[in-house]
C-alpha cells in the first residue's frame, strides 16, 4: 500500500493546473472539466494536510483534516499529467496540492473511485464519501 502526505509538497491554487480533454462517458454520465472553471485553493493548502493512501487492487482513499470548502461530484485522475483534480457538483476544481508518485500510478489508474475521509481535527471521523473516480489516460487538447 502506497501513502502519500501532504508534507511531501504543498501548492496554491494558482499552480494547480485545470487538465482539459474530451468527455468520458460513464454509465450515462458526461464527464468533462471546463478549461474556464473557477479554480479553488488546492486540498492541501492553509492549515489543511491530506494523505493519499492507494493500494495494487485500485482502492484509494484521500485523508484530510478540515472541512472541504464545497461537496465533490466526482474526481478526475490524468495519468499522464499525473494529477488528481477534484470537481465540484457546481463545477469548480481543486487540485490535491502534492504530486501523485509513480508508486500510485498503477492502482489509481484500476480505481473506479476514491473515498474522501474526513478526520475532524485530524483526529474523530467526521465524514466518509465514495467518489466517482475518472481516469484519463490520454490528455487530448482540442
Amino acid at each position: 500500500m502506497a501513502r502519500n502526505t501532504g508534507d511531501t509538497a504543498k501548492s496554491t491554487a494558482s499552480d494547480t493546473k485545470v487538465p482539459e480533454g474530451r468527455p468520458i462517458i460513464v454509465d450515462g454520465k458526461r464527464y468533462v472539466i471546463s478549461p474556464d472553471a473557477p479554480v479553488l485553493p488546492s486540498i492541501v493548502s492553509g492549515d489543511r494536510d491530506a494523505e493519499l493512501v492507494v493500494n495494487e487492487n485500485g482502492m484509494a482513499m484521500v485523508l484530510y483534516n478540515k472541512p472541504l470548502p464545497e461537496d465533490i461530484d466526482w474526481v478526475e485522475y490524468d495519468v499522464e499529467l499525473a494529477l488528481l483534480t477534484f470537481v465540484t457538483y457546481d463545477g469548480k476544481v481543486m487540485g490535491l496540492g502534492m504530486k501523485i508518485h509513480k508508486p500510485f500510478h498503477e492502482g489509481l489508474s484500476k480505481a473506479e473511485e476514491i473515498t474522501l475521509v474526513y478526520m475532524e481535527n485530524g483526529e474523530s471521523l467526521g465524514s466518509i464519501y465514495p467518489a466517482k473516480l475518472i481516469v484519463r489516460k490520454q490528455s487530448v487538447n482540442l
